[in-house]
């Protein structure tokens, strides 16, 4: 790029306009050297010393770069844009140059585009559609995600890439929007199926903005579009490891309850339900001073509570008989081990395992019996 000091009064003179310039704009010798270029040029575009370097398409090597009003570009960083940028160009010829001279200049996307490429270069798919549903722009996420080039979606109805039943209803349910002003989902976001080139569909959240051209008064309508593919593949791993352990809970003969720091049941199992009579729906929600006997449970919170404070344990971790309440108000002596948990939020959890010892002590006394008959045959006389 040759010093603005060395540039002759009239390419000077141009130079300045070109700085002023929101667009890239490139100052130009006949034979497509670069002279000048202002800071939105300097910041964006590659730094070529001739515009067949920054321009990315046969005409531009041909030395017919002139002639283009749309091309691709070189960025900065190397790489090419995927799709086509408008070039302005405009043509001065130098009357303080002894022999005849023509200065190139080239004014590279204008305030529009820059905005569309920095919707190309958003993460999220991007779609417009004007108010007859037709595919207006679609940014490289969205030619990444339904496998489709711009210039395949570009022109076409965007039932091209509804699923499920939505493909035949859509032009329908824009015309009523047009026709009535009522928003059902403009504005808003929803979950929807959509579908890619080879058939195959997607689960997508999409969100809907009407966008109008005050120059002219068309109505266009952008979609934002997030794939929930790796989401729901996620949802459902953790669906099914959460039915599993619920399953190995409920395998378990032993009645097993969860509560939070509140005391508030969160989990149980069917085994806890059979033994105190309630439906899991009753346990859930419910305080764990529900099913407790001896007169603890209007204790239990306060026991709770200190131990949040203090941290001094008494019954965590280790195992005790302490009696326990049925729905219908009877009582039971059960054994009891409570372990403490510590949830991913960092919340505390508490997990309270309780066997039966009902048929045990049962057991026990028919054993003792047993044993006091055969102790009163031998050393008691009785034949």
């Amino acid at each position: 790029m040759t010093p603005t000091s060395q540039l002759c009064p009239t390419a000077k003179i141009i130079s300045s306009i070109l700085d002023g310039a929101s667009e890239r704009a490139l100052l130009l010798a006949s034979d497509g050297t670069v002279l000048h270029r202002n800071e939105a040029a300097e910041h964006f575009l590659c730094k070529g010393s001739s515009i067949t370097q920054i321009l990315a398409c046969p005409a531009a090597e041909n030395n017919r770069w002139w002639s283009l009003d749309h091309c691709r570009i070189v960025m900065a960083d190397g790489t090419t844009t995927r799709s086509e940028r408008n070039i302005h160009w405009v043509t001065t010829e130098c009357p303080c140059c002894p022999a005849s001279t023509t200065y190139y200049t080239a004014y590279i996307c204008t305030k529009h585009e820059r905005v569309r490429e920095v919707v190309d270069h958003a993460l999220d798919p991007v779609i417009t559609i004007n108010d007859r549903g037709i595919i207006v722009t679609a940014n490289d996420a969205a030619t990444d995600l339904f496998q489709y080039t711009e210039g395949e979606l570009v022109g076409h109805n965007i039932s091209m890439l509804c699923g499920g039943e939505h493909a035949k209803k859509h032009d329908a349910y824009l015309q009523n929007y047009l026709q009535t002003g009522v928003r059902r989902i403009i504005g808003k976001k929803r979950e929807v199926t959509a579908k890619k080139k080879d058939g195959t569909e997607v689960p997508c959240e999409l969100g809907i903005q009407e966008i109008k051209d005050v120059s002219t008064g068309n109505r266009f309508f952008c979609g934002f579009f997030k794939d929930l593919t790796l989401l729901k593949q996620h949802e459902a791993m953790l669906q099914e490891k959460q039915a599993l352990a619920q399953a190995m809970v409920n395998a378990s003969f032993d009645g097993m309850v969860e509560i939070d720091q509140q005391g508030i049941i969160q989990i149980v199992n069917d085994a806890a339900c059979n033994m105190f009579g309630y439906t899991r729906e009753e346990f859930l929600g419910s305080n764990i001073s529900l099913i407790c006997g001896d007169g603890h449970a209007k204790n239990h919170d306060a026991y709770l509570q200190r131990y949040m404070e203090t941290g001094q344990k008494r019954v965590i971790g280790q195992k005790r008989q302490v009696k326990a309440r049925r729905k219908d108000g009877t009582e039971l002596e059960v054994e009891l081990g409570v372990q403490e948990v510590t949830l991913f939020s960092g919340k505390k959890a508490f997990c309270g395992f309780i066997r039966d010892m009902t048929q045990q002590r049962k057991d026990k006394r028919a054993l003792r019996k047993q044993q006091q008959l055969i102790h009163g045959k031998f050393f008691g006389g009785e034949e």
